[in-house]
């Protein structure tokens, strides 16, 4: 008797269960600046506002295997880079795609994908999330949709649809509300809430002047500042467009600066909203398609057609390009519709506040070429170098990177690979070793153009050597010599030590640098030198670097 009351409880709780699975919608988010959190709260709130029950999740704190409970699913994850999910999605992320990941039958599904399409793969964690859940057996219930930085219209547009869209399947189990629903997105930028004045105490420019490439070391006080913050941490400087910039883009257009415009932030004059609110520095592929649309140029819909070249064009091109070169009719509403909000400019922190107190140091690479007879320069370029001074306050937010901090393992030994501003947080690390007199060992690869200009920190870094903090320290400086000479080759010349440091003395491995010149380099190197020295298939290689990641001992901090 008391076994048969048994398995009913047990089956009780089990119809319990599968009821709460059935009538409950998740809403689960991966964002790192706050744009994928604000999408999944207004999904949220708009599901409980047509009376269906909801939970929402952070992939950062979630239990990654509680998906394997249910069947009703809306994700908002944010895409880092080119194509990485970013540091708080990285656990969702890797359990989805391996083979513990289980999902109930008939699990229904939709996917708002975040993404900046200045990068190649635009919003690709979002697809990669999407085709596994599919993979998986789930069905898509509602179209995924994409979203650049201006992503509000796209996020409202999804998050009806996806929402009502369960609404037809989902029975409604909780109160609904009467009131109309505010369709409107409730930003949680973190940082609008930060925003500190930080006075400039020192900006030097550490490349020699013989030299065209230029690389700037900024010191900022933070003496009032009232968080804490580390090397791998970084701080986003808010930053205004260059008004002959924008004086020649008014011009090429032929437009007044004194139109009024509708903006975001309501009505603006044209001239004061590209300075101080739109990207014009940087043109993207989903830029050039709108403006394809309104400009019905010839060349322009040839260009749109070739990827590959339409990418090229991107790198190098701003909007005075893009309109000079494609010219068409638009209009300076359409113009201001076209672009993208502009957004503030990431720095790593560069040393170590302990050893600093009360500054924060960065180190800028500025971005200057000459193309088709006109000097471009990247937006913070000529804000820092051309219309900053020492004593002058400028607006900055912390951005905390929780995932690339030094160990506070003091004995355990560290390899650090950069390349030109990537040197940026190991300086702090640097720093920090020898106040805690680690006796870790430290292992720098960094790699630039030219010895002679670009070795940053170099006398930095021969006393830490002096003062045996830093171990070991390899350079490839590549335009020193015929054949160009890289970090990763540096990595390889040293193969058979530097896999004796990863295998036998368990070294953390730290890369920090450009995705785009260095990133999947250097992983190609790392991959290739454990494979070899450690005599393992491409399968048992590929679960030795994803060990590596699950033990935190690869971190990449890359740009």
């Amino acid at each position: 008797m008391a076994q048969t009351l048994q398995s009913q409880h047990i089956q009780k709780k089990q119809e319990n269960k599968t009821t709460e699975s059935e009538t409950t919608l998740h809403v689960i988010y991966g964002s790192r600046t706050g744009n994928s959190q604000s999408a999944a709260i207004l999904a949220y709130d708009y599901a409980r506002h047509l009376g269906i029950a909801t939970e929402i999740h952070d992939m950062n704190t979630m239990n990654p295997a509680s998906i394997a409970s249910m069947k009703n699913i809306l994700v908002a994850v944010s895409t880092h880079g080119e194509g990485d999910p970013p540091a708080v999605a990285e656990n969702f992320y890797h359990y989805i795609h391996s083979d513990k990941a289980q999902l109930p039958a008939e699990t229904k599904f939709s996917v708002l994908a975040l993404g900046d399409s200045s990068y190649k793969d635009f919003c690709k964690t979002g697809h990669d999330i999407r085709n596994r859940l599919l993979e998986l057996g789930a069905s898509e219930i509602s179209p995924l949709v994409e979203c650049d930085i201006d992503y509000e219209e796209n996020a409202k547009k999804w998050v009806q649809q996806a929402v009502e869209a369960f609404e037809a399947i989902v029975p409604k189990t909780i109160p609904q509300s009467k009131k109309e629903f505010a369709f409107e997105i409730n930003r949680v930028d973190s940082e609008n809430d930060n925003i500190f004045y930080a006075e400039v105490k020192e900006i030097k420019r550490l490349t020699d002047a013989r030299f065209p490439k230029r690389t700037l070391h900024m010191v900022l006080s933070m003496e009032k500042f009232a968080e804490d913050y580390q090397p791998g941490d970084s701080f986003g400087i808010y930053v205004h467009n260059s008004r002959l910039l924008v004086d020649r883009l008014l011009k090429q257009l032929k437009f007044d600066g004194s139109t009024t415009v509708e903006t975001a932030k309501g009505p603006r004059l044209l001239k004061e909203a590209l300075v101080e609110n739109y990207e014009i520095t940087v043109v993207t592929p989903l830029l050039v398609e709108k403006y394809a649309k309104i400009a019905s140029n010839n060349n322009l819909i040839s260009l749109i057609s070739d990827k590959a070249l339409l990418h090229s064009y991107c790198e190098t091109s701003d909007v005075l390009d893009l309109v000079t070169d494609f010219p068409g009719p638009v209009t300076p509403q359409e113009l201001i519709d076209l672009l993208r909000p502009l957004n503030p400019r990431l720095y790593s922190v560069a040393n170590a506040p302990e050893v600093f107190p009360h500054e924060a140091h960065f180190t800028i690479g500025l971005i200057e070429y000459t193309q088709k007879g006109r000097h471009h320069t990247g937006v913070c370029s000529t804000y820092l170098s051309d219309r900053i001074d020492e004593g002058d306050a400028i607006p900055v937010f912390l951005e905390k990177n929780e995932k690339f901090r030094l160990t506070e393992d003091d004995t355990r030994p560290i390899i650090m690979i950069a390349t030109s501003t990537g040197i940026a947080p190991f300086r702090g690390f640097l720093q920090q070793r020898l106040n805690r007199k680690a006796t870790g060992e430290n292992w720098l690869f960094f790699g630039d153009r030219h010895a002679q200009s670009d070795f940053l920190y170099k006398d930095e870094l021969e006393e830490f050597q002096k003062a045996g903090i830093l171990t070991r320290l390899d350079t490839a400086f590549s335009r020193d010599q015929e054949h160009k000479i890289y970090v990763q080759h540096r990595m390889k010349q040293h193969k058979k030590d530097l896999f004796r440091w990863i295998d036998k003395k368990k070294a953390i491995v730290y890369v920090c640098g450009n995705k785009r010149t260095m990133g999947q380099s250097v992983k190609d190197a790392l991959e290739d030198i454990i494979a070899s020295e450690g005599h393992l298939s491409k399968d048992q290689t590929l679960d030795y670097i994803q060990k590596m990641k699950d033990e935190k001992r690869l971190l990449m901090d890359l740009y």
